[in-house]
């Protein structure tokens, strides 16, 4: 592993704790998934991403959720297309629990999220110069910001604007 991986895998794993802190405090019923190898089939290698949570919302029914410690950088946030975004949505199609992406901000005050579908919908696809790796750029008008578990209500009230992205 890199330096630049460790730094990166370091960061990820602030922004996992910093979810779970404020999950807590929250009072909401989730389950923390284990990221070890050995906690997932082996039927999965290199197509699925298994979410960082599994949090029960009484009314909602069950939500996988990934954390994401990105920094907020030209207006955006930013998905991997490939190694992040295809495969949290195949974990999201084979066991049919719709997938949240949480991004921290102001140290795990704040959370922006969106879903799986919302992003795919609204993502502007973008390609790193140095490396030609694919990326989703997200504005921040496309997200719920969730402060307090009061705030998870907007999760139900993000719309899908069109189904032509979704279907692609």
């Amino acid at each position: 592993m890199t330096k630049h991986d460790s730094e990166k895998a370091a960061k990820g794993q602030r922004g996992e704790e910093a979810l779970n802190e404020w999950l807590q405090i929250e009072g909401l019923p989730y389950l923390h998934v284990g990221q070890s190898p050995d906690t997932f089939s082996t039927l999965f290698p290199d197509v699925v991403k298994r979410p960082d949570f599994l949090i029960l919302l009484q009314s909602l029914g069950m939500i996988a959720v990934d954390a994401k410690n990105y920094q907020f950088s030209g207006g955006v946030f930013t998905l991997n297309l490939d190694q992040e975004f295809r495969k949290m949505i195949t974990f999201e199609r084979l066991f049919r629990i719709p997938v949240w992406f949480a991004y921290m901000h102001e140290r795990g005050k704040k959370w922006y999220w969106i879903s799986g579908l919302k992003a795919v919908e609204v993502g502007e696809v973008r390609v790193k110069n140095k490396t030609n790796e694919k990326f989703l750029a997200l504005h921040l008008a496309d997200f719920a910001e969730i402060s307090s578990s009061k705030d998870l209500g907007k999760l139900y009230t993000m719309k899908i604007g069109s189904l032509e992205r979704i279907a692609e």
